[in-house]
């Protein structure tokens, strides 16, 4: 399923914005302005109290409406190569994104099959952080009401199963992935205490298991995507293809081997990010600098104690699923 949407307005935002600012009174939303060097100009020309005030300075000085002119330039600078520069393909919130022309186009590229392959990979490791980092020792009252919680949301996704769109193997891994999980954690409770090692040997006799869940949840994206691009290709003459350019919005830790990345760079024929091919770095808040910090020491332990590696966190989880995936699918 996609919807196509007029973008336009888009794509023009910047540059609208300055011009509707300068004639709020006179502006209506059937009015079309002219899209010429002239046009530009005037913006260029007309900005600068509109910066000002956004550097939060009461009055503009020769060298604040130096610095707004130029920010100006670069705002009509940016709509004319997005006019002019062909065909653009986003990738966010799980949506695959074409626009061109004055059409955007978007489909899912996340389904059902890869939200279950995830979050059942993601029971052990939750498992981890709520008894980790290095195992508790004995489990105190609050500590025991948390994993009881989270037990307790096993339980009703076990007695819901036939809502899971999976089947055959890929189903039996995942009671089987719910079924020890939910073991390991009433032997927890039961005992009031989790060593370093036991918690260790859990991860890793589940680490099997979620790397199955990662092959499949790689498949899952990539094949999407790929029937949608090339859907897509088919539509577009290859002239105006050849111009193609993409931009990703992914996890800062993510980047890395990104299987957006991947993907596209082999679509592309590039290596790496540049003028056809970026990638946005997203941050959560509310103190994302923080939250940085925080999520690499954080994920530094998972890589150990799951992966045995570290580092492994600090690069797409689905990095190496998806080096291999790609290798099997036609692009031409």
């Amino acid at each position: 399923m996609f919807v196509k949407v007029k973008c336009g307005d888009l794509l023009q935002q910047s540059y609208y914005g300055l011009v509707t600012i300068l004639h709020a009174h006179n502006l209506t939303g059937e009015m079309k302005m002219r899209q010429t060097f002239f046009s530009g100009i005037v913006v260029v020309l007309f900005a600068l109290p509109i910066y000002s005030t956004e550097y939060g300075q009461e009055k503009s000085t020769p060298l604040a409406e130096l610095d707004g002119a130029f920010i100006a330039a670069h705002t009509v600078a940016n709509k004319l190569d997005l006019e002019s520069g062909g065909p653009i393909i986003l990738l966010r919130d799980g949506q695959i994104v074409l626009i061109n022309d004055d059409t955007e186009t978007a489909a899912q590229v996340i389904l059902s099959d890869y939200n279950a392959f995830k979050t059942f990979a993601h029971i052990p490791v939750a498992i981890y952080l709520l008894l980790g980092p290095e195992g508790t020792g004995e489990i105190d009252d609050q500590r025991l009401i948390q994993v009881r919680d989270y037990h307790d949301k096993l339980v009703k996704v076990e007695n819901n199963f036939m809502e899971i769109d999976l089947s055959g193997d890929n189903l039996d891994r995942q009671k089987n992935i719910l079924t020890k999980s939910k073991r390991f954690l009433e032997q927890v409770m039961q005992q009031r205490i989790c060593s370093s090692a036991e918690l260790r040997c859990f991860t890793r006799c589940m680490l099997p298991m979620i790397k199955e869940n990662i092959a499949c949840a790689a498949a899952s994206q990539l094949d999407a995507m790929h029937a949608q691009v090339m859907a897509w290709k088919r539509e577009i003459p290859p002239a105006k293809w050849h111009k193609l350019r993409v931009a990703i919005k992914g996890a800062v830790l993510a980047r890395d081997d990104n299987l957006a990345k991947q993907y596209f760079e082999r679509l592309l024929r590039v290596k790496g990010e540049g003028m056809r091919l970026t990638y946005m770095e997203l941050y959560f808040p509310p103190t994302p600098m923080q939250t940085l910090l925080a999520t690499r020491s954080v994920d530094r332990g998972i890589g150990n104690a799951v992966f045995g590696d570290p580092n492994r966190m600090f690069r797409d989880v689905l990095a190496d699923a998806a080096r291999a995936h790609i290798k099997c699918l036609k692009f031409e």
